[in-house]
């Protein structure tokens, strides 16, 4: 990003040994952005005054930036402090009475939800074993689609579809993948999470192809498109991590594959289909999760369980259920670039003691 905040390149990357869960520090270019934005940006730019000037320009340099690197068109940006909340408004924005609401089997809760409250029709499209959505040859009229364009679960990327033409709207969920994959050729929202390429959480990005499909779906009085609620430290926080964001390659999940497979009781999810090299899913058969987890923890590993849509959450998988995998011994690790071989090796050994264990 340009200006006084710009991240150096000589901090070194954050190391956390044994660290395969989803969660991680920032990483001090970003830290440091973070800490001297809260210095900077500190004023309102909306209002009338110096400070508040100098705080316009870092927000309008932080929205060109992350535009320009998501290939999306800076005019369409709106910036969300409710990340959660963004599913709704990209989704909802979109939806009439009339529409018919489609999405995915394997959607996060909070899509899969608002079909709960949408007073048109709703589908549910089922999932392939491999995690690919299985699209009907053509989708109703007046259909608003909600595309999961990578699971974050599985890390499974979804090849765009003929029968997505289809649809009225298409609304994009890339708060899994954002710099990694490009949108489909054809979107009309698309929502994004800062924590996809390593910035703040607290942070989302909405794109809105033309503002005049889109209606702001929570009661307003001016013509609005988004709360406008959120912290420009932490937009600046998160253009500077996506200006450092080194995308990973596929050699450290392609070792991490071949090592588990020599694990007895271990089944690769979707394994063979198009992944980001970011994430990976096994199911551990006749193991509960939760015992992987405790006991890998002992030894200093970190990896998560269940849901992706909590760190915390040891649910049954409902992307796994969808997919026609056991649930139980489901574990999602995440990979990241500064990942040795050594510590891969070392958690699927640790892995291989606590399974030969149970």
């Amino acid at each position: 990003m340009r200006g006084s905040l710009r991240a150096s390149s000589v901090h070194p990357v954050v190391r956390v040994t044994g660290n395969f869960a989803s969660e991680s520090p920032l990483s001090p270019p970003v830290r440091d952005a973070l800490l001297a934005a809260f210095d900077q940006g500190w004023a309102d730019p909306k209002k009338q005054s110096q400070a508040a000037s100098r705080a316009a320009i870092l927000r309008n340099q932080s929205i060109e930036n992350i535009a320009s690197r998501l290939q999306i068109p800076a005019q369409g940006v709106e910036v969300l402090g409710e990340p959660s909340l963004g599913h709704f408004l990209a989704i909802a924005g979109l939806l009439t009475n009339e529409s018919t609401y489609a999405y995915a089997a394997m959607d996060k809760g909070k899509v899969r939800a608002i079909a709960r409250g949408h007073q048109g029709k709703s589908l549910e499209i089922p999932v392939e074993p491999d995690g690919a959505i299985s699209f009907p040859d053509c989708l109703p009229s007046a259909t608003t689609l909600s595309f999961q364009l990578v699971n974050g679960e599985t890390g499974i990327i979804q090849p765009h579809n003929r029968a997505m033409e289809s649809a009225q709207f298409i609304s994009v969920d890339a708060t899994s993948s954002g710099a990694r994959v490009a949108l489909p050729p054809r979107w009309d929202s698309a929502l994004f999470d800062a924590r996809s390429w390593g910035g703040p959480a607290g942070l989302a990005i909405l794109a809105i192809a033309n503002r005049a499909d889109y209606s702001y779906p929570l009661p307003h009085l001016a013509p609005i498109s988004a709360p406008g609620s959120y912290s420009l430290p932490l937009l600046i926080a998160a253009s500077v991590a996506l200006e450092n964001f080194v995308v990973e390659t596929p050699d450290n999940r392609d070792f991490l594959i071949s090592e588990l497979k020599k694990v007895e009781k271990v089944v690769i999810v979707g394994e063979g289909s198009p992944s980001m090299n970011s994430v990976l899913s096994c199911v551990v058969q006749g193991v509960r999760n939760e015992v992987i987890v405790r006991e890998l923890a002992k030894v200093g590993i970190d990896i998560d369980a269940g849901s992706a849509c909590s760190a915390a959450d040891l649910q049954p998988s409902h992307v796994l259920a969808s997919m026609g995998y056991e649930t139980g011994g489901h574990l999602r690790f995440t990979i990241r670039p500064e990942v040795t071989k050594e510590e891969i090796k070392a958690v699927v050994q640790a892995l291989q003691e606590v399974v030969s264990a149970n």
